[in-house]
C-alpha cells in the first residue's frame, strides 16, 4: 500500500465573516489549496508555517505531542474553513515544522464522514452512510 493524498482547500474564516459585513470583497478572502497525505495518526489538519501565515488564522494556544521525531510543541491556530470533496467544516489547524508535508487528521475525516480506502488510495464517503453526509450523536 501506498500514501493517501487528497486535496483540501483552507479558507480564513474571519475574512468570510468580514465578508458577510460587506468589508471586503469575496476575492479577498485568504484561499489555499494544498495535496496533503491522509495520515489517521494525526488528529489535525496540519499545515506548515508559511500556509498558515498564507491564511493569516489566529494563534490559539501551543500543545505537547509525540511525533515521530519524539516529544515536540506545536501551535494551533483558530479560524480555517477545510473544504474536503465540497464538504466544509471551520476547525482548528496545527501547525507542521516546516518539512513536514501538510497531513489530514482523524478529526477532519470523522467530522466530514470520511473513510480511507487503503486500497484504492483514496478518501470516500463512508459507505455506512450511502455517500450522505451522516453526523453521528454518541
Amino acid at each position: 500500500m501506498g500514501k493517501t493524498i487528497e486535496k483540501v482547500i483552507v479558507k480564513n474564516f474571519g475574512d468570510m465573516v468580514l465578508i458577510s459585513r460587506g468589508l471586503i470583497k469575496e476575492n479577498e478572502i485568504r484561499t489555499v489549496e494544498v495535496d496533503a497525505v491522509v495520515d489517521t495518526g494525526a488528529a489535525f489538519l496540519c499545515l506548515p508555517p508559511e500556509v498558515i501565515d498564507k491564511l493569516g488564522l489566529l494563534y490559539s494556544h501551543s500543545r505537547g505531542l509525540t511525533s515521530a521525531n519524539g516529544r515536540v510543541e506545536r501551535r494551533i491556530f483558530n479560524g480555517a474553513v477545510i473544504i474536503i470533496q465540497g464538504r466544509d467544516i471551520q476547525m482548528q489547524v496545527m501547525e507542521n515544522d516546516a518539512t513536514t508535508p501538510s497531513l489530514i487528521g482523524y478529526l477532519v475525516l470523522e467530522t466530514m464522514d470520511f473513510v480511507v480506502d487503503p486500497k484504492g488510495q483514496k478518501v470516500i464517503p463512508n459507505p455506512a452512510h450511502d455517500g450522505k453526509w451522516v453526523m453521528d450523536l454518541y
